[in-house]
């Protein structure tokens, strides 16, 4: 009779633990992979395309939906606006009927030097889920390297240089 109680209190917790408390998971809808690039690492003011495949895994048309890039900024912890870097339109994919693919090139200019994660986001009118691929990793690197001893001369030469060029045209305006 123990081994009764033990094994239905074993069941009752082991349904107790895999219930989830009344939240429903939405399945998933689309699947979002990123083609190329698989990282980014470059300077300023590269502009590329980030090539993204879209599927739609239900048994449903999936009408008015739409592709466009979404950034972080890892260091800054903060999504980024898209607006500077010439990525803030989405593409358009009008119907996707169900276990079809597409491909989309999205445009992107990287503006700031920082480090990003690059998502390829996919929302439609008939799906309430905002769907996103796996990110790539984006490193713009700073394009100067600044030597500060070479700073302090310029900043200390050029006001000498331009009060003694000031002070012999003046000079020579008198004589």
């Amino acid at each position: 009779m123990k081994k009764v109680w033990i094994t239905f209190a074993f069941l009752f917790t082991f349904q107790m633990m895999t219930q989830t408390s009344g939240v429903a998971f939405a399945q998933d809808t689309l699947d979002i992979k990123i083609l190329s690039p698989d990282a980014v690492e470059n300077y300023p003011g590269l502009e590329t395309s980030v090539q993204a495949e879209i599927t739609n895994l239900s048994n449903t048309e999936l009408k008015n939906a739409m592709a466009y890039i979404t950034m972080a900024d890892i260091g800054k912890h903060m999504t980024v606006n898209l607006e500077d870097y010439g990525a803030d339109v989405p593409i358009l994919l009008d119907t996707l009927k169900p276990q079809q693919s597409v491909k989309v090139e999205l445009p992107i200019r990287f503006v700031y030097t920082s480090q990003y994660k690059l998502y390829v986001t996919v929302s439609s009118d008939d799906d309430q889920q905002i769907h996103s691929s796996a990110s790539i990793p984006v490193h713009i690197l700073g394009n100067t390297q600044i030597n500060p001893l070479f700073v302090q001369i310029v900043s200390i030469a050029m006001p000498v240089i331009l009060l003694l060029l000031l002070f012999f045209v003046t000079r020579r305006k008198k004589q």
